[in-house]
């Protein structure tokens, strides 16, 4: 190993470190919140992690695990769902938005980007979901987008207990650090035999699910000849590194960030984003006490303790069902054993933890979510009102994550098609113009947010039907064509159900012409009687003369 190995190994070391010391007061908050929010998340700087043991001891209601669910299921299918295309290209010189060739090339590039992520092998939908919950428990979710040769991309979530990352002067993440476990077979075959140090050479054939720790270093790469098109000049360099040999594996490169990194919403000054379980940590909490105080309530109410004489004469009392106990009673017949009923105000105990829960629910969106299937008769602008609520309390993190995960994955996957060779020709026009294209959204959550125009609409209609109906003219102001595909697009209603103005004006000219032949059919009677009558007229006059 040279002199350069050795002070990047030691850079790497450092950075390593310090990216660690800058998460610590983050990972108290995510060990208090995977404990009472996430049972099943093994925590932070707790070892290794035990598959299948049990961490609920600190768990007495149900609550925040359910919220969270519904908050990762909810945004899942309002953000980034799989039955329809939740977002779309167009170019960035707004000359080329009316250029056919241009919009057709776009339409077909996001076909190409949806079928690649939607493969069965591609694993999106699953790994989005877990993404979705880390950023619900912790407010960071990070996916790493792989190139698999031959296949296109791979997705695959990494948990945020084993990724490291900082920004860069722009403030978005540029440098990520993954801590791997791997065995020494799946070293092997990652790296090859002959690139593993000694020491896990020589435990591969005695054990080969022996266990060994392994960092992932990607980071922007400092030097590097744009006009190569090896590795080791591609913008991003990437070392994999073995924990225990301090020794560098695996030297390569990307052309652009593999990582895509989301996170909820951040703090002043804070690398690492906050989630809606760390907002609602204290009622999390306070609702597991209160929840393990009523059922204290609860026991003593229904099996109470008994008050019992000192002299011992109960001594063997038998509190079984059914059971004689002789001597429980004095020569008057009152009883010697007596519950012990404290006055345990257990119906108070439930409202207030009921009210806990309602703050739990709406910390993670789920009362927002249920707005609509809990108002089901509900007018269309009702519908429209409550659509642009939930869009305007999540626009701000849903605008986060677009642009800090869904915007570098995009970009990310764009590379690996077009190096693959999925994308079609690009349009010269827009070949002329650097090829530079935006995202747009359309999700249901994005058109949620748009729901105020088709509100607006549908007020502006039924506030003017008294006008129309005292003057005719008024209804001549209202656009019908337009105010109707508005709200079609409002309400996400499929293009295939819309027709287009070409359409429109072909259905148009047809009911014309179909109209102006009933009345031809219908005038043919009178013309015809009228040529009789002109004959007859005629042949009449001309008797005369003769």
């Amino acid at each position: 190993m040279d002199n350069d190995d050795v002070k990047l190994i030691q850079e790497i070391h450092a950075d390593h470190t310090r990216m660690k010391n800058d998460r610590l007061l983050f990972e108290d908050q995510w060990n208090d919140v995977a404990e009472r929010v996430w049972p099943g998340h093994p925590g932070f700087n707790k070892g290794k992690p035990q598959p299948g043991a049990k961490r609920t001891e600190r768990m007495f209601d149900s609550t925040p695990p359910l919220a969270l669910r519904h908050f990762s299921a909810a945004m899942d299918s309002m953000v980034t769902p799989r039955t329809q295309e939740w977002h779309y290209l167009k170019p960035q010189n707004e000359a080329l938005v009316e250029s056919q060739a241009v919009v057709r090339y776009l339409e077909q590039v996001t076909k190409v980007l949806f079928t690649m992520r939607y493969r069965w092998r591609a694993n999106f939908q699953s790994q989005m979901g877990e993404i979705w919950r880390s950023c619900g428990a912790f407010g960071n979710g990070g996916l790493m987008v792989e190139d698999v040769p031959g296949e296109g991309s791979r997705y695959r979530h990494i948990p945020i207990r084993r990724l490291l990352f900082s920004e860069g002067a722009d403030g978005l993440v540029d440098k990520a650090h993954v801590d791997w476990t791997l065995t020494a077979r799946q070293a092997a075959r990652r790296f090859g035999e002959a690139n593993l140090p000694q020491s896990i050479r020589n435990v591969l054939q005695r054990d080969p699910e022996a266990q060994f720790d392994f960092i992932h270093v990607v980071r922007p790469r400092e030097e590097w000849d744009p006009r190569k098109r090896d590795a080791a000049n591609m913008p991003f360099a990437s070392y994999w590194l073995s924990s225990s040999n301090e020794r560098i594996i695996q030297r390569s490169g990307f052309r652009t960030f593999p990582f895509a990194i989301g996170r909820f919403y951040g703090g002043a000054d804070e690398t690492y984003g906050r989630s809606p379980a760390m907002d609602g940590l204290p009622d999390i909490k306070q609702v597991n006490e209160m929840e393990k105080t009523t059922i204290r309530g609860a026991q003593k109410a229904v099996d109470p303790p008994l008050l019992l004489q000192e002299d011992g004469a109960l001594e063997a009392f038998d509190l079984r069902s059914g059971a004689l106990n002789y001597g429980g009673l004095d020569d008057q017949g009152r009883e010697l054993a007596k519950p012990f009923l404290t006055g345990q105000q257990i119906p108070l105990g439930v409202e207030l933890t009921n009210q806990k829960r309602e703050v739990i629910n709406l910390a993670f969106y789920v009362t927002l979510f249920q707005i609509l299937v809990d108002s089901p008769q509900m007018t269309a602008t009702e519908v429209l009102q409550r659509a642009q609520e939930k869009g305007v309390l999540l626009g701000p993190p849903l605008g986060r994550m677009q642009s800090e995960m869904l915007g570098p994955m995009i970009d990310r996957e764009l590379d690996i098609a077009a190096q693959s060779g999925l994308l079609p020709e690009m349009p010269e026009e827009l070949v002329e113009a650097g090829g530079q294209v935006d995202v747009e959204y359309d999700s249901p959550l994005n058109r949620a947010m748009r729901a105020g125009e088709g509100a607006s609409v549908l007020r502006w209609v039924e506030a003017s039907a008294p006008f129309v109906q005292a003057d005719p003219r008024a209804a001549r102001v209202i656009n019908a064509p337009r105010a109707v595909r508005k709200l079609a697009e409002v309400f996400s209603v499929p293009s295939d159900y819309v027709n287009s103005e070409d359409e429109v004006d072909a259905a148009m000219q047809a009911d014309e012409q179909a109209a102006q032949a009933q009345t031809l059919l219908a005038a043919a009677p009178v013309a015809a009687g009228a040529a009789k009558d002109l004959a007859q007229a005629q042949a009449t006059a001309q008797a005369a003369r003769i």
